[in-house]
């Protein structure tokens, strides 16, 4: 552990004093002006401003200063979760829903705020999405739990020469004006080694569809065999405000002609684009 220096620690101080003495005119505001201030800015921001002023500090952390940059319809998400929400402060449950997803909807669904703007993230879990694949291997879908998943079950394929993956969620949900991109989230099975063939590449063929606008792409999977969670972008898309409509995530495997075991899928993560 390093020591720190005399000399740094006069410095720290004397920054500190000097931000206290630019941050003085506004401390002689009422503390709904200063709250409204600090609530045009970023949770960062009012985070920063709580460490960096005594006289900021009340104002702040306080409740008004982050219902904010909680999403307006916070009430009913949080009425939605599996278990019950316990939090100290508006604060105290932003920095919660920034620090672990919390399973709403029956555990079909997660829920996260973005740390750095407040944004809305939702992953859909795989027994919300509709996992289909070769007609003559009906019952090669399985339900199984891992500890590393952040839902009570995921889904892995015993068997698949052709696959579809569609997960659907209302644009109504997410934040406004902000680019979104979705993942499909998933791993391959330790036991299995042949997923990916470095001779026969995965084609795989992704949409996302919203108001009847729909963006393709193609790629084609034949790197490592991931043991953690991987993740694959399915593709992006932005909220307007007034964006109303369902948004349809589609990847498909294109011309799949070897059997292939072990996909383990978590779900399709949607969170804001940076």
């Amino acid at each position: 552990m390093k020591r720190v220096s005399k000399q740094r620690k006069m410095d720290g101080a004397s920054e500190k004093r000097r931000m206290e003495g630019v941050f003085s005119p506004i401390n002689s505001l009422p503390p709904e002006c200063v709250s409204h201030i600090i609530s045009l800015t970023s949770p960062r921001d009012a985070c920063m401003f709580s460490l960096t002023s005594t006289g900021f500090r009340s104002v702040a952390d306080s409740d008004d200063t982050w219902l904010h940059f909680l999403p307006s319809d916070i009430d009913s998400i949080l009425f939605r979760a599996v278990d019950p929400v316990v939090f100290s402060s508006k604060k105290d449950l932003f920095l919660m829903l920034c620090e672990r997803p919390l399973l709403i909807d029956g555990g079909k669904l997660s829920f996260e705020l973005d740390i750095s703007s407040g944004k809305k993230s939702y992953m859909i879990s795989a027994r919300a999405l509709d996992i289909t694949s070769d007609e003559k291997q009906p019952n090669d879908l399985r339900w199984i739990s891992l500890s590393d998943s952040r839902f009570v079950d995921v889904a892995e394929k015993t068997e698949m020469c052709f696959l579809n993956i569609v997960g659907k969620i209302d644009s109504q949900v997410l934040s406004r004006e902000t680019r979104y991109a979705a993942y499909l989230v998933y791993k391959v099975k330790e036991a299995s080694n042949d997923l990916v063939h470095p001779q026969h590449p995965i084609m795989f063929c992704t949409s996302v569809t919203i108001n009847r606008h729909k963006t393709i792409k193609e790629f084609a999977c034949n790197d490592e065999i991931p043991q953690e969670w991987w993740e694959v972008e399915i593709g992006e898309f932005y909220i307007e405000n007034g964006e109303e409509g369902e948004i349809k995530l589609m990847l498909a495997e294109i011309g799949g002609a070897f059997f292939r075991t072990g996909l383990i899928i978590q779900g399709i993560d949607i969170r804001p684009n940076h």
